[in-house]
């Protein structure tokens, strides 16, 4: 009998790999995994729901169950974490020294309603005691034009929100038309003096974060069309041993000293500090009570921050926002 023919769209990274070149299949179902640049993935899941399974932004996920509109639900399979203390920067000759000088500032982000803006502010809020209601936030492109229209979102708790009228973002911070920029990576203007981050040695404030708060925050989730998960009730926990498959042939790459599958040469030593760090199991899935509750935290305070942030107009339950029987599933 053939198996459940099925399509699923994940980035490219260490831990999909094994997925996309079938070490690591979802037993029971033949699933044919593309990959692609995220944000196209992410259009194309919300724009048409093109496949049965895909990685999509938490933040903008999130903002689709609130409104009762996501065509997906999500599973606890977290592909993307990042730490995002290094995504803060500043235009050094405003001044700012600490998150809290902010407060009465200009701030450019990409998008107001992407995940790393929402973690960046969450960040500031609770870790940094920063009254996000006290910024002026702009919205626009930033190394280079790359949308046609940008439209200010316009939020239930009224904060200050402008788009940058065709400017370029990392041209305004450079030349102080901004104070601040979120960005996923260095501005093209980033210089080190002109624009710095925030955190020079962002490793250790970023490390220093997870001591104090055990969050990890998670970029995105993998979610799956519902229809599907009703027809199939084998296929989230198949799902989960797949990705979590696919994650442990990563770290077992990581951890080869003879011939490394990584460039970096202290690769193996690196994963060891990390581990010291966050412990041997830091990039678990599920979101149990019992088992995986930094997990079920994280996701938790992440929502929090998408309510106090205006992004949405009530908090989603955890039973809402992953699907029936998720909370159930083993950590792995």
């Amino acid at each position: 009998m053939s198996l459940p023919k099925l399509t699923g769209a994940v980035g490219l990274f260490d831990r999909t790999r094994a997925l996309l070149d079938g070490r690591a299949p979802v037993e029971g179902f033949d699933v044919a995994w593309t990959s692609g640049e995220l944000e196209s993935l992410f259009a194309r899941a919300f724009e048409t729901a093109e496949y049965d399974i895909t990685e999509l932004s938490f933040c903008n996920y999130l903002i689709a169950t609130a409104r009762g509109d996501s065509p997906y639900v999500a599973l606890p399979i977290f592909p993307t974490r990042c730490f995002r203390h290094h995504a803060m920067f500043v235009r050094a000759a405003a001044g700012i020294r600490s998150p809290k000088d902010i407060e009465g500032r200009r701030v450019g982000t990409r998008e107001f309603t992407n995940t790393v803006s929402l973690v960046v502010r969450g960040i500031w809020a609770d870790y940094y005691g920063v009254d996000l209601s006290k910024v002026h936030w702009v919205v626009g492109d930033v190394d280079h034009t790359e949308r046609d229209r940008i439209v200010a979102p316009t939020l239930r708790n009224g904060w200050s929100i402008e788009t940058s009228g065709g400017r370029l973002l990392a041209d305004m911070v450079a030349e102080g038309g901004l104070d601040a920029l979120c960005a996923y990576t260095p501005p093209r203007t980033f210089d080190g003096s002109t624009v710095a981050r925030m955190f020079p040695d962002y490793a250790s404030e970023e490390q220093r974060y997870w001591r104090d708060t055990a969050l990890f925050p998670i970029m995105h989730v993998m979610v799956v069309r519902r229809s599907l998960l009703e027809a199939h009730p084998s296929l989230a926990p198949a799902l989960m041993a797949a990705f979590a498959k696919a994650r442990d042939v990563a770290m077992a790459e990581l951890e080869i000293e003879q011939a490394p599958k990584v460039m970096l040469p202290w690769t193996p030593t690196h994963l060891a500090q990390t581990r010291a760090v966050m412990g041997h199991d830091f990039w678990p899935y599920g979101a149990g009570a019992s088992d995986a509750p930094e997990n079920r935290r994280t996701v938790e305070t992440q929502i929090g921050w998408a309510h106090a942030q205006g992004l949405i107009d009530r908090p989603v339950p955890l039973e809402a926002f992953f699907a029936p029987g998720a909370l159930q599933l083993p950590r792995c």
